[in-house]
């Protein structure tokens, strides 16, 4: 299997550039292109390995090797196939009074990092057990209040909410999608994925960070990529309780530009460079960022 381009349709899991303003959000029938549709066969998966301190598992070619002490982890992604190091990423956890400083760097020295309430790379964490509990979002609370559902165009993709829809995504109906689908939709803008049950099952009895490394191989190639998917997903977890649909199934939308801008790489002095930025995020109900102001759908 061929990971440059399928690193190229992940870290644009991340950041896949948006226009500002509303019109992306909603555009007229004429603006509506759709969404083309790609069906993706999910991954052969094994886990070979899970401990409270390792987790060893496999999608497809891709092995991600976890490891963590509780203050520090790295995740090695080897492709099986080649036998080819494709990235290394170091996290540490730094409690500062009452939360944690999670900081993310990868092999290419590129660094994120984020504020957290809880210790994330803490022995036998599972996103799971941070996602089970009770309550929903103010958005969903207030989605699931209504009585009837209502069809409308958002980046250029067909999508519902209201009446049994936990929270608005395309539309399932329209585009022929089954639970057991694992799927890309190309918006106006924005990248649109659809996790199978099977693929969200298996990702969020993984740890968190974990997780947010096999979003960001699953969605883009460019430096960063796969760094920036575990901030946001670290992010997400500390903000919703619930990331999957009514049926189950994990909704990721990213979006992400090349320009100048600052990166922070500790403990050095931060950079200009010309690179990837990610510019929107939303996992299930929540947006994680919003660089355009671009209305939820």
């Amino acid at each position: 299997m061929k990971w440059k381009p399928l690193f190229a349709v992940l870290l644009g899991l991340l950041m896949v550039g948006v226009t500002a303003g509303s019109a992306a959000a909603t555009s007229s029938p004429a603006q509506n292109s759709g969404g083309k549709v790609v069906f993706i066969k999910d991954f052969q998966t094994k886990l070979l390995v899970n401990t409270p301190t390792r987790q060893l598992f496999t999608f497809g070619d891709l092995l991600v090797d976890y490891r963590t002490n509780g203050k520090e982890a790295k995740i090695i992604i080897k492709n099986t196939t080649t036998s080819e190091i494709i990235d290394v990423v170091h996290i540490t956890s730094t409690r500062i009074g009452d939360s944690y400083l999670l900081t993310v760097k990868d092999a290419s020295g590129v660094a994120y990092s984020t504020r957290t309430p809880i210790n994330m790379v803490a022995p036998g964490l599972r996103t799971k057990q941070l996602i089970s509990k009770p309550g929903t979002t103010k958005e969903s609370s207030n989605i699931m209040a209504s009585t009837t559902q209502q069809h409308y165009w958002w980046d250029g993709v067909y999508f519902v909410k209201g009446y049994m829809i936990k929270y608005p995504h395309p539309d399932y109906k329209h585009y022929g999608i089954e639970p057991w689908d694992t799927v890309k939709i190309k918006g106006n803008k924005l990248t649109h994925l659809h996790f199978s049950q099977r693929m969200s099952e298996i990702l969020l009895g993984l740890g968190p960070t974990a997780v947010g490394a096999y979003i960001g191989f699953y969605a883009g190639s460019a430096p960063g990529a796969v760094i920036a998917a575990i901030a946001g997903f670290i992010a997400g977890v500390v903000l919703s309780s619930s990331f999957v649909d009514e049926y189950s199934c994990l909704w990721v939308w990213v979006a992400w530009k090349n320009e100048w801008h600052w990166q922070w790489t500790p403990p050095l002095l931060p950079m200009y460079v010309y690179g990837p930025v990610l510019k929107y995020l939303r996992i299930g109900p929540s947006t994680l960022k919003n660089d355009y102001h671009i209305p939820n759908p």
